[in-house]
């Protein structure tokens, strides 16, 4: 029998192992989308990843591990590769350097979702990511239209909580487009910086915290467990989920806590006592990539184009119009809502629409659309053509 750090060693050795094989991988994947990219293929294969999936579960079958576990890492790993993938893709199309530096505004500090996003939607870029945190979404818009910045991450909307107006008003007059998008779980935890003793979260003392430290939403969003369990414990509100966890952490203090994402809570030193604790487990926040310059993305690949407009006024049926021509062309209407209109000289009243459509700007049917739109609407702006997040679906 091997001793204990025999065993560490030896599994040290494997997922070395397990981590060339995975740079490898990639490798290949690229060569893949060079393949694609020259012979007009779409990325997406949903046949060849459930047959491949279902043969790597047999695989583990008879390998005496898991198949439920290959599958979900399996799942993992597919969804990364069709995301570097079609990035590598796109970089090419758009005469941009897959492996080049590049710059990023975003709204908060460190751990903030904004942040998280961020990290998760550029994770190619390893080590070359100059990272701009920012205190608007004004700011944001700013730090890309002045080029400051090559990008910037907005929030946008929320599965629980709609649009979020202050981002969707700064788009308005925005000097950029927008060139991605990526949905990312909104996952609270209880963080302390205390390691919990126990798993189970039903023999945690939660009389022993006797403070949350948190920002008003994560607070509403997980009421339902506090009512449950935290109930006698004082709240006290802060400005960010990143400013509630460095609160914690400067305090040192076991009966104190902040809520925040688990992912966020090794930026601050702290552990996650319980995970998921948000009365909707279903919770995802949709984040825009902006960037001064537009791209273009290949008709084979899935995406999306957001536009803006206002209808004509005193002209019946000019939405109904509007919508129509999508309808007409079986193209998809996934999102539609409106705000005031910012123009200074604007009517009273005056709204401008924004929409969201599963299709590519560059394909002959938009293109026709959108001409057609000219027609019923004023204000029309083009916002953006963008891979859809394959991630999210």
């Amino acid at each position: 029998m091997r001793d204990l750090l025999a065993c560490r060693d030896a599994i040290d050795s494997i997922d070395s192992q397990i981590i060339e094989l995975l740079q490898q991988r990639q490798e290949v994947a690229r060569d893949v989308a060079i393949y694609k990219l020259a012979h007009d293929q779409g990325i997406v294969d949903k046949q060849r990843e459930s047959q491949k999936i279902s043969t790597l579960m047999n695989k583990a079958v008879t390998a005496g591990i898991s198949p439920q576990m290959v599958r979900e890492i399996y799942e993992k790993i597919m969804a990364h590769t069709v995301s570097f993938e079609q990035s590598y893709i796109v970089s090419e199309v758009n005469n941009k350097d897959f492996y080049r530096s590049t710059s990023v505004a975003y709204l908060g500090t460190k751990g903030t979702y904004s942040h998280l996003a961020t990290h998760r939607y550029f994770d190619h870029y390893e080590n070359r990511l100059t990272e701009c945190s920012c205190n608007s979404f004004s700011e944001i818009v700013e730090q890309v239209e002045t080029g400051k910045c090559e990008y910037g991450v907005l929030p946008i909307e929320n599965s629980n909580s709609g649009s979020i107006n202050d981002s969707v008003d700064t788009m308005q007059n925005m000097d950029a487009s927008i060139v991605g998008e990526i949905f990312y779980p909104i996952d609270h935890s209880i963080l302390s910086t205390q390691e919990a003793r126990n798993a189970d979260q039903e023999q945690l003392n939660w009389q022993e915290i006797t403070t949350i430290y948190s920002h008003p939403q994560p607070v509403a969003q997980c009421s339902k467990f506090i009512k449950e369990h935290l109930s006698h414990a004082k709240i006290i509100y802060t400005n960010a989920s990143s400013e509630a966890m460095a609160k914690v952490k400067e305090l040192n203090d076991p009966h104190a806590i902040a809520l925040g994402s688990m992912h966020a809570a090794r930026y601050y030193g702290l552990h996650p006592l319980v995970s998921d604790i948000a009365n909707n487990k279903n919770n995802y926040t949709r984040f825009i990539i902006l960037s001064k310059t537009p791209i273009m993305v290949p008709t084979t690949m899935n995406a999306k184009t957001s536009l803006l407009f206002s209808t004509k006024k005193y002209t019946p049926g000019s939405l109904v119009s509007v919508l129509n021509e999508f309808t007409k062309n079986n193209i998809n209407l996934v999102k539609l809502y409106s705000r005031p209109s910012e123009v200074k000289s604007r009517d009273t009243w005056e709204e401008i629409f924004f929409a969201d459509v599963e299709a590519n700007l560059n394909t002959p049917v938009m293109q026709n659309i959108v001409e057609k739109l000219k027609e019923h609407t004023t204000n029309l702006k083009i916002l953006g053509c963008y891979l859809s997040d394959e991630r999210h679906k």
